[in-house]
């Protein structure tokens, strides 16, 4: 792989990376009454962030995902705020699950609203399990009284904006199609049983609002179904595949301002009659960042591009990078803390980003499942080329 910005991606780039003076300013207040920052929604709308990779004859700008990423890349190494980069992602995820397998129909409809200001959101947990896909219960059925009609009933858990999205890709279940019957639902705020809870009370990323959806037979029709029925996880993972390499993503640019601000600390900073920086210790976790950022960045620019070509190692890579971006991140801002001693400990600005990145573990799926995921995939890549072999 052969990757550098050109010029117009840089120029993309510094334009999104300008914007965080706006967002920043409000950021903390945002945050302090654990609300979602709809005026910084409002700025990133209003530049088109979500318009770079969407065809022009759905009004987008019809660039590429490269577009986007130098866009959210731009914004994440200047931005304070952790947790409106998740529900970003958690937004960009509908784009493009609607892109990739929506009709024609769909696409021009919900596309619209998605670029230009309202909210998406991914509901796939539920109480009985985070990642099982397999133990999902929400399950729609058809109406003996109208064939063409299916009422959906469940309850999803902890879904990112659940508690602002005006547009939900819901998975789960036609029963009545057999063993092969996870499908896609694409839903609306407004739709008659459909319900949401109210925010929860994170330890960290407090702008990104999580929270519960109730269905109680909720009309379904042909329209809300998206993909082929019973065909939902070949159309989940391609999406979650997305979200998952963009966390490692923002994961690099994110530490990038946080080893600016080590690096200026270490170097002011004395103890036994030098600057800190001078002390091995030190050293090591001020290389360990540059090295988490180079080795984050460089795997999710890898796990995008084998996920735009469809290279059998997509979902794999997309594993690592979000697993290698948001261990480096809570790792990162571990040691941003140490370097900082008291100081860093007490409440504040740093404490708070160790908060926020220790969720990135758990959102998205957990390390852990990414782990599972990259052995899965070995293994499937392991038993292709046996096939071959023999």
């Amino acid at each position: 792989m052969n990757f550098s910005w050109n010029e117009e991606q840089l120029l993309i780039r510094n334009r999104f990376s300008s914007l965080s003076t706006t967002i920043n300013s409000n950021y903390q207040d945002y945050y302090d009454r654990n609300q979602f920052d709809d005026e910084a929604w409002e700025v990133v709308t209003n530049e088109g962030i979500w318009k770079y990779p969407v065809p022009e004859k759905y009004g987008g700008y019809g660039k590429s995902w490269w577009e986007f990423t130098a866009a959210l890349e731009g914004l994440a190494s200047t931005t304070k705020d952790l947790g409106f980069l998740l529900s970003m992602i958690a937004h960009i995820g509908c784009l493009r699950v609607l892109m990739k397998h929506g009709t024609e129909e769909q696409k021009h409809y919900y596309l619209d609203l998605l670029m230009n200001g309202k909210v998406g959101a991914t509901a796939i947990t539920e109480t009985s399990g985070g990642s099982d896909v397999a133990r999902i219960s929400t399950s729609a059925a058809y109406k003996s009284s109208s064939p063409s009609l299916l009422e959906l009933n469940g309850h999803k858990s902890h879904i990112t904006n659940a508690p602002i999205a005006d547009v939900v890709v819901m998975v789960g279940r036609i029963p009545e199609l057999g063993k092969k019957d996870i499908t896609l639902f694409i839903l609306e705020r407004d739709m008659t049983g459909l319900t949401f809870g109210e925010r929860e009370n994170m330890f960290g990323n407090r702008t990104s609002p999580t929270g519960d959806i109730y269905l109680k037979n909720v009309h379904i029709h042909k329209g809300n179904i998206l993909g082929e029925p019973g065909d939902g996880l070949n159309t989940l993972y391609n999406m979650i595949s997305l979200d998952r390499l963009l966390y490692g993503l923002i994961a690099a640019a994110f530490i990038e301002p946080l080893l600016t601000k080590s690096l200026a600390f270490s170097n002011d900073r004395t103890a036994f009659k030098t600057s800190i920086s001078n002390h091995q210790y030190i050293q090591k976790k001020l290389t360990d960042m540059k090295m988490n950022i180079e080795k984050s960045r460089w795997v999710s620019y890898a796990a995008l591009d084998r996920l735009i070509t469809g290279h059998e190692e997509a979902s794999l890579l997309c594993s690592i990078a979000k697993f290698t971006g948001t261990e480096a991140l809570v790792e990162t801002a571990h040691d941003l803390m140490l370097i900082h001693g008291h100081q860093g400990y007490m409440q504040g600005e740093i404490s708070q980003i160790l908060q926020d990145a220790i969720g990135t573990r758990i959102a998205g799926g957990t390390s852990d499942i990414q782990r599972v995921n990259i052995f899965n995939q070995l293994q499937k890549l392991h038993s292709a080329s046996r096939e071959v072999v023999s």
